[in-house]
């Protein structure tokens, strides 16, 4: 068909081509990346200082306690020398007066072993038996005291004053034996039981002086 010819009416007329589609813009996703950001500026004024953190100031260090003087090592006081004396004259008087009580002990003993024998006189009538018991009474005070002054001698050296006590009492009472044995006796008295009597009294006195006087000394050692 030529451009001449005119178009027929029955004929549907055909619309014209348009041209193909342009490519639209791509998708986000394959959009091309953007320029990254311009860094930013720095700022002109320094932010404000962080307050320092307070100081650890350490502990104050526990007070030292008081000083305390250590106690003083107690003083050992020494013995005077009365109480030497007197202790030492103690002992000796002690074993004298031990010894003779053994002495008399052993003549009760043998009055008693021949009191068959003067009992079966007629002038000693049951006189020999009574005899000795006196002698072995005596002779068991007489040990008794004896031993009884020589602990106390002994205790007396270590400050004890239960034994200066007892020094003084058993002094007094022999010191008055002695005075008896040295005005008593009437004619019967000899020389030597005079002298014996004022060894005893002078010995026995002088303990008691010397251990009244010094009282000081046993109280600081029985502290």
């Amino acid at each position: 068909m030529t451009s001449s010819e005119p178009p027929n009416p029955d004929q549907p007329v055909s619309e014209p081509e348009t041209p193909a589609a342009q490519p639209g813009p791509p998708p986000p996703e394959m959009a091309q990346p953007t320029a990254p950001p311009m860094e930013m500026a720095e700022p002109t004024e320094p932010p404000p200082a962080m307050p320092a953190p307070p100081a650890m100031t350490p502990p104050p260090p526990p007070s030292m306690p008081p000083h305390v003087a250590a106690p003083a090592a107690p003083t050992i006081l020494s013995r005077p020398g009365m109480v030497t004396s007197a202790a030492i004259t103690m002992i000796v008087l002690g074993a004298l007066i031990a010894l003779l009580g053994l002495f008399f002990a052993f003549v009760g003993a043998f009055v008693g072993g021949a009191a068959n024998e003067l009992n079966s006189q007629p002038a000693f009538p049951g006189m020999a038996g009574a005899v000795a018991g006196v002698l072995i009474v005596f002779a068991l005070i007489l040990l008794a005291v004896g031993i009884l002054d020589i602990v106390a001698g002994a205790n007396v050296l270590g400050g004890r004053g239960w034994a200066r006590i007892t020094g003084i009492v058993v002094a007094v009472i022999v010191g008055l034996f002695g005075l008896l044995g040295l005005f008593g006796g009437g004619d019967s008295r000899t020389g030597g039981s005079i002298v014996v009597s004022l060894i005893v009294v002078a010995a026995n006195a002088f303990i008691v002086w010397a251990l009244a006087t010094t009282g000081s000394w046993f109280a600081a050692r029985t502290r």
